[in-house]
């Protein structure tokens, strides 16, 4: 029908067979309202899904709508509203579920649907519990194969059975076809089967006979023991385990030999073979120095060179022998090859560890001159004997490294007793005789040839005067000195080049006078190519005795006459010096390895003053006197 009021608006009409519209709907438009009929079940109609019995008219809902259809056909459209008020009203005092609001009906929906969400996450969640202690439990049982399994857990009849392997003993008796080395040992224990095989490998081991013969040379039998030939014990405890377990192959237990032991027997047949290579050798030999009528011994190294030769091919007779004990031919015969050889010790070799290092020369007087007075001649040739007994004593020395040497430990106390002359020697800012006088010069020639050779660890002192022999100048010479006193100063150095070292030691005759002998000092080791050291020196003070004439020492002596002065003490210059080992490499300064400070005190000098009273009596006239006798050597 037509509804007057809407402006043309045309509603459906209802369905004579269908239940009328209900109340609450007439709050909508016309045109909103759907068209429902008998052919939709399911209509849609606020959003939600709607059955068709939802639809079924009641006496309640057929007198509402048609007093809306009375009213609004008088009273227009406000009156509708009125209506449809009035007839919602009703509506809500209605009886039965399907009188119920839309808004109450959502909301039990919502609270259904709510309960079946929680019920199926329950379900859920109680799956996954399940689900994860069967893997718990499974995942256990893989770890502990003696666990229990969960009862609930069904294990699957078509998997096959895991078994535990049963461990295998010496009892264990071996069920299966297996042979082992020639072996049966079915129906024996494991025990008996070792027992069995290892006799069998000693019969085997007995039975190795191998022949190495070369040319008309008697030949060279190679037994088990002398080989070394065994197996092994693991390899044979796998073979029986495994026998125990079904293994029935036949099993073979490789044979080795120890290399080692091989070459060592071969060395006899090898010594056989001529022409052997032969190393390059060195011996210290002499040859003699002439000076006067004295000869000398002068040590130098004596090098001959190697010379390749012949020999077993070791290699390949080894290679022989395995190829034999492998394919089962304890009994083979071998011929060895025969290769050149080369010495094992070549003539560079020795040459590299024994380059000379580092060497030295000082000279001296060992006699006088026809216009020389007495004391001096006595005083050199007592310089000279000592100095030739100290070298004698110490002429070829060899150090290990880390070894030490001490002069003084190498001629042990010098007394006139053990046949040390009587010589000047500084004591008390003086020379007094003393025997061994003179050695300083050798333990100052050892010092300055030990600083040219890369040595640094060093015990030394200087004189107390400064030596002249160093150098040729006297002050270059400054602070290289090395003095030395029986169970007082030692001069001492000790080996640290790493290398074994050797001091060669030596008196030669010197080529600028017939009265001077050279004191030579030689050091060899294996040096550092290119390297070198230098020696120099500085004077940071010097201190000149006449500067300070109140030092000058008197002393009277009343043997003397009055008045009468004599010099007992000569006077010597003060010097304050500083040395320095330079290392250089291919002739470029690398570094300073040593410095050393040394200080000579200047020495004042002293007089004798003659306090005696004179006397009437005539007396002799006594010869004229002068200084104090000093070494010019010093």
């Amino acid at each position: 029908m037509t509804d007057s009021a809407t402006a043309g608006v045309v509603r459906p009409q209802p369905n004579t067979e269908a239940a009328p519209a209900r109340d609450w709907n007439a709050r909508r438009t016309a045109s909103s309202l759907p068209n429902r009929s008998a052919e939709e079940p399911f209509a849609a109609a606020n959003g939600t899904l709607r059955f068709a019995s939802d639809r079924r008219p009641n006496a309640a809902a057929q007198q509402g709508e048609q007093t809306r259809a009375a009213s609004a056909s008088s009273r227009g459209a406000q009156s509708r509203s009125s209506s449809a008020k009035s007839t919602s009203s009703q509506k809500r005092s209605g009886s039965g579920g399907s009188n119920q609001p839309p808004k109450k009906r959502r909301r039990k929906r919502k609270k259904t649907r709510r309960l079946l969400f929680i019920a199926a996450g329950f379900l859920v969640f109680a799956v996954i519990v399940l689900v994860t202690s069967i893997l718990l439990a499974e995942s256990a049982k893989g770890c502990n194969p003696s666990s229990d399994v969960p009862a609930s857990i069904v294990p699957d009849a078509s998997a096959e059975p895991i078994e535990t392997p049963i461990p295998v003993t010496d009892e264990t008796v071996i069920a299966y076809d297996a042979v082992i080395e020639g072996v049966r040992v079915r129906d024996l224990t494991v025990a008996e089967a070792r027992a069995r095989v290892k006799a069998a490998m000693q019969e085997k081991r007995e039975s190795f006979d191998i022949t190495v013969s070369y040319e008309t040379y008697d030949p060279l039998m190679l037994s088990a023991d002398t080989i070394g030939l065994t197996y092994s014990e693991d390899t044979l405890e796998e073979a029986l385990e495994s026998a125990a377990r079904g293994n029935e192959t036949a099993v073979t237990l490789p044979m080795t030999f120890d290399g080692e032991l091989m070459r060592n027997a071969l060395y006899a047949l090898n010594d056989k073979i001529p022409n052997h290579a032969v190393n390059a050798s060195v011996t210290v030999k002499w040859k003699t120095n002439k000076v006067g009528d004295v000869k000398y011994q002068q040590p130098y190294w004596d090098f001959t060179a190697g010379t390749n030769g012949a020999k077993i091919d070791f290699t390949d007779l080894e290679n022989q022998i395995t190829e034999a004990i492998e394919s089962g031919d304890y009994t083979a015969s071998l011929t060895p090859k025969v290769t050149v050889s080369e010495p094992e010790i070549t003539l560079e070799s020795l040459q590299s560890q024994l380059t000379l290092l580092g060497s030295y020369t000082t000279s001296y007087y060992f006699k006088g001159s026809t216009s020389t007075d007495a004391a001096l001649v006595e005083n050199r040739m007592g310089r000279d004997a000592n100095i030739t007994k100290a070298i004698g004593m110490m002429q070829v020395t060899k150090m290990d490294p880390g070894s030490s040497f001490s002069f003084n430990k190498k001629t042990g106390d010098r007394t006139e007793k053990k046949g040390w002359s009587l010589a000047n020697a500084i004591q008390d800012q003086t020379y007094t005789k003393e025997p061994g006088g003179g050695v300083c010069q050798v333990s100052t020639t050892i010092f300055n040839a030990i600083l040219r050779s890369g040595i640094t660890h060093i015990t030394r002192r200087g004189h107390s005067i400064p030596s002249d022999y160093v150098t040729k100048e006297f002050r270059d010479g400054l602070g290289f000195d090395a003095t030395v006193d029986s169970n007082h100063i030692d001069f001492s150095f000790k080996n640290d080049t790493g290398h074994t070292i050797y001091m060669f030691i030596y008196i030669s005759k010197n080529k600028e006078s017939s009265r001077k002998k050279n004191i030579n000092v030689e050091i060899y080791g294996q040096a550092e190519e290119g390297v070198e050291y230098r020696c120099r020196n500085e004077i940071i003070e010097e201190i000149f005795w006449k500067d300070d004439p109140t030092k000058i020492e008197y002393e009277e002596d009343k043997t003397l006459p009055a008045g009468k002065q004599v010099q007992i003490r000569n006077a010597h210059d003060g010097y304050r010096v500083i040395t320095y080992v330079d290392k250089y490499k291919n002739g470029a300064f690398v570094k300073t390895v040593r410095t050393e400070e040394t200080f000579y005190k200047p020495i004042y000098p002293k007089y004798k003053i003659g306090v005696a009273a004179e006397t009437p009596v005539p007396t002799k006239s006594p010869k004229p006197t002068s200084a104090p006798y000093e070494d010019p050597d010093f």
